[in-house]
C-alpha cells in the first residue's frame, strides 16, 4: 500500500488510519509516528487488503457527524473486516499482531518502543510487563499512574 503512494497520499491515509484508531480503541492521543509504524507493520502483512478496504470506507465516511457509529455499522459490522479491525486495536494496546490470519495465538511483539508505548498499559494504569522501574515490593502500593477512575471507585 505504501509503496505505491504519492507522500501526499501516504500522509492522507496515515491520517485516515489515526483517525479510524482513535474511534476503534477510544484514545484521542495516539502517536502519529507509532501510527506510520504500525501502518506500515499491517500493510506488510495478509491484513493489507482488508485494511485498505476499511480505510477506502473510512474515507468515504469522514465527513458524517455520526462517524462512529457508521464505522459500527459499515466496518465492525461486516464479518470479513472485523479481523482487521480487532488487529488493529490489539496493535495499538499492545504492538502485538498475529503473523498469519491461519494460525490464530501466534503472535509478534512489535519493537521495544512500540510494546512500552501500548496504550493499553496507560488505560489499565500499570506499566508493561517486563519493565517496572520499581523497586522490590513496588507492587504492593497504588501505581503513580493509576487512573483516577480506579483512585475514585477505591
Amino acid at each position: 500500500m505504501s509503496e505505491t503512494l504519492s507522500t501526499a497520499a501516504l500522509g492522507s491515509v496515515l491520517q485516515d488510519f489515526l483517525a479510524l484508531s482513535r474511534i476503534l480503541t477510544g484514545v484521542e492521543n495516539l502517536e502519529e509516528e507509532l501510527g506510520r509504524q504500525y501502518l506500515d507493520r499491517l500493510t506488510s502483512t495478509p491484513y493489507e487488503p482488508f485494511l485498505r478496504q476499511i480505510l477506502e470506507r473510512f474515507q468515504k465516511m469522514r465527513d458524517d457527524e455520526t462517524l462512529a457509529d457508521r464505522v459500527k455499522q459499515q466496518i465492525l459490522g461486516e464479518d470479513t473486516l472485523r479481523p482487521t479491525v480487532c488487529q488493529v486495536i490489539l496493535l495499538w494496546y499492545t504492538s502485538a499482531m498475529q503473523d498469519n490470519l491461519d494460525t490464530p495465538g501466534v503472535l509478534r511483539y512489535g519493537t521495544q518502543e512500540e510494546y512500552f508505548s501500548g496504550v493499553g498499559w496507560a488505560v489499565i494504569g500499570a506499566h508493561a510487563p517486563g519493565l517496572s522501574g520499581g523497586y522490590f515490593g513496588h507492587w504492593r502500593y497504588r501505581p503513580d499512574n493509576e487512573p483516577l477512575e480506579a483512585v475514585d471507585g477505591a
